[in-house]
Formats: structure tokens, C-alpha cells, sequence
């Protein structure tokens, strides 16, 4: 069933309406995740408490769903807006059958499932900048903190972390959010039904986290490849004061990004934060 089938099922919540999770959990069936929902009106962090529930041993799946957050965090310790009742912030526990080294392949498949899940709502193309935004026209639609706890050769559990902007307006975004931001409601000039997000993005998570644990990330790296925005541009990688300029040339099977510099040597990018010098 599309998203676009279960709009004209679902009543959805009017903007600023509480989410109806009631009929998210009817509809989804026996999914591995969401098949338990920890629900807040108002929290610190949904990734806080997840790993608070992980290590109180959370089944995996399970999902801290926020209405608001005062501490969202987004990656390299920004912080993630969160206005009330208009948009999705939510975590889900995870325990993958992964080698710690492959752990950072969550970010990229949840890459492939948040991009799969919002390209059903919009006429727009999406695209995904390395690792872990979700754009469209060049602003950030949505975001992906994974945080990893491994101990003994092992991962014990994912807190795999989604913000999506779905029905705030963009006029009324901190002005300097505004112009790097956007949201489903500025993309489609309409509220968009959250229990429909959210239906579609759980749904197209668990199918992309079965193939990747199943299969490894090779079996989703070509749908990652399709939506990356920077392959052959002029970028520069920044990380603990340290920067390499070179133009992107994709990413390793690893999910690191790998650069080719000044002098034509290839570099390997595994963090940072990435700034395109051309459109």
C-alpha cells in the first residue's frame, strides 16, 4: 500500500492536532520496528531516551515519539528545531546482527528509507547529502542522528534518531534556518497527514533494514548512489580543524565518503561535515 493509498484512509491529524497513533499502530501490522511506541507531549531528547530504554533492555524496534523536543540534537552536536504538534521527531531502538564497523551503515540506509518515504509526498526530486541530510532544491527536509553503543567485538544497540519537517511554514522558521530549510507543507503548498509520514517511513525503514542486514549495504548502496547530490563536485570536509577540498566522488563500501583532491589523490572521509563550493 502507497502513502498516497493511505491518505485517503486515514482522517490524519489537523496541523497542530496530536499525532493519531492509533490508527500509525493498526495500520502497520507486524512490522519488526514500531512495534511499540513511547509517546511524549514534550521531551528533552527522543535519542536520549531511547538509549535510556536501551540500556534498561528495550526490545528492538521499540520508538520514543516526541510532539516537541527542548534538546533535539542533530549531528556534530547541533541543535535540531522542534516546534509542537507539526512535525516528526522520533528514535528507534535497534540491535543489528553488524559488526561494529559496518554500525555506521545505519546512518546510510536510513538515508535510502527517509529519502524513499518523503519522495511519495512531493512532485520534487530528493537527494541525499553525504551522510546524513535529506534535501530537496538544495534545503534540508530532513535529518538522521545514529548514535552506537559496541562493546566486545559487537553492537549492542543503534539509537537510530529522525527529524522530518512536515507541516511547519517556512516563514516561521529562525531566520537562519529559513534559508537552508524546508518542509513538506512549503514543498506541496498543504498540510500533510503525519500518521501518513510516519506510516511510510517505519514501513520503508524496516524493509531497508532487513535488506541491509540480510544482504550488507552493496544491496542498497546503488539506491544511495542515485540520490547523492555531490558525486563529481568541488566540496570541503571539515572535522576537528582539519579540512580537505577535492571534488566528491562517492562513497566507500563502508559508507565513507572518498574524495578525490588537489593532486589527484583519493581520500577517505569516515566523519565530518561536508560544504559543496559549487551548485
Amino acid at each position: 500500500m502507497s502513502a498516497r493509498d493511505t491518505q485517503s484512509q486515514s482522517q490524519g491529524s489537523a496541523s497542530g492536532a496530536p499525532l493519531d497513533l492509533s490508527w500509525v499502530r493498526e495500520i502497520l501490522g507486524a512490522t519488526r520496528l514500531g512495534n511499540k511506541f513511547h509517546c511524549f507531549e514534550q521531551i528533552g531528547s527522543t535519542n536520549t531516551h531511547a538509549r535510556e530504554l536501551a540500556e534498561s533492555a528495550a526490545a528492538e524496534g521499540e520508538v520514543v515519539i516526541a510532539e516537541s523536543q527542548t534538546h533535539g540534537r542533530g549531528r556534530l552536536g547541533r541543535r535540531w528545531e522542534s516546534p509542537p504538534s507539526t512535525n516528526l521527531y522520533f528514535s528507534i531502538v535497534l540491535r543489528p546482527k553488524l559488526a561494529p564497523q559496518h554500525a555506521a551503515q545505519i546512518t546510510l540506509m536510513a538515508a535510502v528509507a527517509v529519502a524513499d518515504a518523503v519522495a511519495s509526498f512531493i512532485a520534487q526530486e530528493v537527494t541525499i547529502k553525504w551522510p546524513n541530510d535529506i534535501l530537496v532544491d538544495g534545503r534540508k527536509l530532513a535529518g538522521i542522528l545514529t548514535e552506537a553503543c559496541c562493546n566486545a567485538g559487537r553492537v549492542e544497540y543503534v539509537i537510530l534518531g529522525v527529524g522530518i519537517n512536515v507541516n511547519t511554514a517556512i516563514d516561521s522558521m529562525p531566520d537562519d534556518i529559513r534559508r537552508r530549510a524546508t518542509s513538506l507543507f512549503d514543498l506541496t503548498g498543504k498540510n500533510v497527514p503525519r500518521e501518513n509520514v510516519l506510516h511510510r517511513l517505519i514501513r520503508d525503514l524496516d524493509r531497508c533494514y532487513g535488506v541491509l542486514e540480510a544482504s550488507g549495504f552493496d544491496a542498497l548502496r546503488p539506491r544511495w548512489e542515485a540520490r547523492f547530490n555531490l558525486r563529481g563536485k568541488r566540496v570541503r570536509a571539515e572535522l576537528d580543524g582539519q579540512v580537505v577540498t577535492g571534488r566528491a566522488c562517492g562513497i566507500d563500501r563502508n559508507g565513507a565518503l572518498v574524495l578525490e583532491d588537489e593532486n589527484g589523490m583519493l581520500k577517505t572521509i569516515i566523519a565530518g561535515d561536508v560544504i559543496p563550493l559549487e551548485r
